[in-house]
């Protein structure tokens, strides 16, 4: 264990210190978010000498010199080693600056040891609810998320939560980081409940502090919006009434927050601004995910008329709008998507955005749903497998007609049952594809082969015909 001889991030009195908290939030093993870390930056007061070391220990950072950097700071604490008593707040953030520090290094059991020895000294010397305390606090969570200590991590978060709630009321925008990695120990404990609510609680904090139809919430309209139909999405077609009822609600959700996010761009920039380009592409996904297909189409249409008609488009925005909308109609059976495709074609061939890639923009034919399923699950093991290390599979050719659809499988081998082999053909003639262009005509590719692979959900079962 270290002796806490505590690294001071951000003491140096605006000396370039700022580059070090970019490096810290930058670095694979990032500690905390730069909201956490501002508070100590520019707040005490040391010596020349210190402010200088700290220079070289952001150089021996930035070139992942760890050890180094670290024996510099304890130098530092060293040098100011007279604020233990004097001044223990002070000493607190020296600690927690050390531990900063030892966790970009991946010395994570060290880096939390000194921070609860940075919150012994400063919790004593400051009010219960100061604010001074949030950021160690913060930090602190954020070295226990890493360390999988997430219901630790949780307890000081919502610890955190309450003294920015008593310091600034219930809504105030302080706490949003504190809500963000809330959402991230939801979402990896699979507590998918708390995590739509502390998401749906950043947008009320929003609403609260810019209002209800402020240009202030259009990214998170958005990203809530993506994030509710993803939701949507992996709780799959088909369930009980009462997974049914949360996917229709989720994708419901999901399109509220786009068509809010419209209506706000509407208000402020009007009904042909590019900036509506993103909130209709998120309610075709949705609504095609969904499959309310006429809907995602007219989300699709529009797009596609705004981005024509807006004279500032470039050609690569243009062809991905018209390649959307005419994998949309594909998925429809809708005729007028060839149409858009060589429409998309002739662009490319056009412009020197695609010089580089234009030869393999349709140069073959694009899975567009559903997707490949990469794995599937048996009960038993087949007796046509003949050991118990065989890969299972089955491998079949196939063909995709210029209208997206998959004609012409023939089976090549298989070791699994046939009733499988039926499910897989099944599963091809319902799989749409972006065709092939080749000199300006769609054409039928054939030869095309897909391997199926299988595993045994329970190995030790017998086998089965």
């Amino acid at each position: 264990m270290l002796t806490p001889k505590p690294y001071f991030l951000a003491v140096m009195n605006k000396i370039k210190i700022h580059g070090l908290l970019v490096l810290l939030v930058t670095s694979d093993q990032v500690l905390a978010d730069r909201e956490i870390l501002d508070y100590l930056v520019g707040s005490i007061t040391i010596s020349e000498k210190s402010q200088i070391t700290y220079i070289d220990i952001e150089d021996l950072l930035e070139d992942r010199y760890f050890e180094e950097a670290i024996n510099l700071a304890q130098n530092i604490i060293d040098d100011n080693s007279s604020l233990v008593v004097a001044e223990p707040i002070i000493y607190g953030k020296l600690l927690g600056n050390l531990a900063v520090v030892l966790n970009y290094a991946g010395q994570y059991e060290d880096s939390l040891s000194v921070f609860t020895s940075a919150l012994k000294f400063m919790e004593p010397a400051l009010p219960q609810f100061s604010p001074e305390l949030i950021n160690v606090i913060l930090a602190k969570a954020s070295t226990l998320i890493t360390m999988e200590k997430l219901d630790e991590a949780k307890q000081q978060l919502r610890r955190a939560q309450h003294i920015t709630h008593r310091d600034d009321g219930v809504y105030t925008v302080s706490q949003l980081p504190i809500v963000e990695k809330l959402f991230e120990i939801s979402s990896r404990t699979g507590d998918y409940l708390n995590s739509d609510k502390q998401k749906y609680f950043t947008l009320q904090v929003l609403k609260k502090t810019y209002g209800a139809e402020s240009t202030e919430l259009l990214p998170t309209l958005i990203s809530l919006g993506r994030y509710y139909a993803d939701r949507g999405a992996s709780s799959g077609q088909f369930g009980d009434g009462q997974l049914s009822h949360l996917r229709l609600s989720l994708f419901g959700q999901s399109i509220s927050l786009y068509e809010e996010a419209i209506e706000i761009i509407e208000n402020n920039y009007g009904v042909s601004d590019s900036r509506l380009i993103e909130p209709l592409e998120g309610i075709a996904r949705t609504r095609y995910v969904q499959r309310v297909n006429k809907k995602s189409e007219e989300a699709a249409e529009r797009v596609l008329r705004i981005i024509e008609n807006n004279p500032a488009t470039d050609t690569q925005d243009r062809v991905n709008a018209i390649i959307r909308l005419g994998d949309l109609y594909t998925l429809t059976s809708d005729s007028r998507a060839s149409e858009l495709y060589l429409r998309a074609w002739k662009l490319i061939q056009e412009s020197e955005e695609y010089k580089e890639q234009r030869v393999n923009i349709f140069a073959r034919p694009l899975r567009l749903w559903p997707r490949a399923q990469r794995m599937i699950y048996l009960d038993k093991r087949p007796t046509t497998a003949n050991d118990s290390d065989e890969e299972l599979f089955i491998e079949v050719e196939y063909a995709v007609k210029p209208n997206g659809r998959v004609s012409n499988i023939r089976l090549l081998t298989k070791n699994v049952p046939n009733n499988e082999v039926r499910r897989l053909r099944t599963h091809l003639y319902e799989t749409r594809f972006r065709p092939e262009i080749i000199k300006g005509k769609i054409v039928e590719t054939s030869k095309l082969v897909f391997k199926q692979r299988f595993l045994v959900a329970n190995s030790a079962n017998p086998r089965t015909d």
